[in-house]
């Protein structure tokens, strides 16, 4: 599929991104495609430079709340949770090709270098290509690739659609199951994460941006309202300590329409943030509320 063909007049086209690798190297993991190969990458920018205009999502807000008139074919950039090829690869990238981006990362992962839930699953199972799980919802054995691909979807599935798991107490009972004792942290590319001068490097380039991705990941609408007020308050406290940025910006964790809701904007916005892209796939027409912007996918 061409991105470009999402470019539009008159709509603004926001491309989500996670993270960028030199090459993929793992067997099973990574099959999401949530990290993408530099050349590919590349490839991706420089078509999109070709067809559309790159701006900020700055310029994003400011086009949402005031309308047009929108440049050519507008398009922006962001990358969600704040792996450290962002700035080791993306950004050389996009730097060459003068486009800006967004950076919104999950604070805990850049304080404690620590792996997403899913993640930690995936790092025990490229490890063990076969075995039987226990899983909340059932024994499953795997065996292979391709099995071990399946288990994994269903994986995610189950446990962002279920409230009641705690992602990251499954997470450690798979790798015990597997025979290791719980990793968190991991220096592969998959995993490596921003340190806070990375952040504050990243952000200092007049093009890029970093904003707020929460504290830990959770799903926003999951949490009651105390915790709710912690998971946002904490990741906006430790990027204004630790980076002093000022977050007006932020995005979902998941960010699909049953991961937030107007509690969770009021929220947001009562702490100051003006802007909050979801994962829901779409184009932009504006003016447009910049709390339920619409993002494409990269793979």
């Amino acid at each position: 599929m061409s991105y470009a063909s999402r470019l539009q007049d008159g709509h603004i086209a926001i491309y989500l991104l996670h993270g960028v690798i030199e090459r993929q190297t793992a067997l099973v993991r990574n099959y999401t495609r949530k990290h993408i190969e530099r050349d590919y990458f590349a490839a991706f920018i420089r078509e999109l430079r070709a067809a559309g205009t790159p701006i900020s999502m700055d310029d994003v807000l400011r086009y949402s709340r005031d309308g047009g008139p929108l440049p050519p074919r507008p398009f922006a950039i962001t990358f969600d949770d704040g792996f450290h090829n962002n700035l080791s690869v993306a950004a050389p990238v996009l730097a060459e090709q003068n486009v800006p981006a967004t950076f919104y990362v999950t604070s805990s992962f850049v304080d404690q270098n620590r792996m997403g839930w899913i993640d930690r699953i995936e790092y025990a199972i490229e490890r063990r290509p076969s075995g039987s799980l226990e899983l909340p919802w059932g024994r499953r054995d795997y065996s292979g690739v391709e099995n071990s691909k399946a288990l994994l979807s269903e994986i995610r599935r189950h446990v962002k659609q279920d409230r009641r798991l705690e992602p990251d107490d499954v997470a450690s009972d798979i790798q015990r199951q597997l025979g290791f004792e719980p990793v968190f942290c991991s220096d592969d590319p998959l995993d490596r994460k921003l340190t806070w001068d990375e952040v504050r490097e990243l952000d200092s380039d007049p093009l890029f941006t970093v904003a707020g991705h929460s504290h830990t990941h959770r799903i926003l609408e999951y949490l009651d309202d105390a915790t709710l007020q912690w998971e946002i308050d904490t990741s906006i406290g430790l990027l204004r300590d630790k980076s002093g940025i000022v977050s007006r910006h932020y995005s979902y964790p998941e960010g699909m329409q049953y991961c937030y809701s107007q509690r969770v904007i009021d929220c947001l916005r009562s702490r100051g943030v003006e802007c909050s892209p979801s994962a829901e796939d779409g184009v932009n027409a504006v003016p447009a509320d910049p709390f339920h912007l619409k993002r494409i996918m990269v793979v």
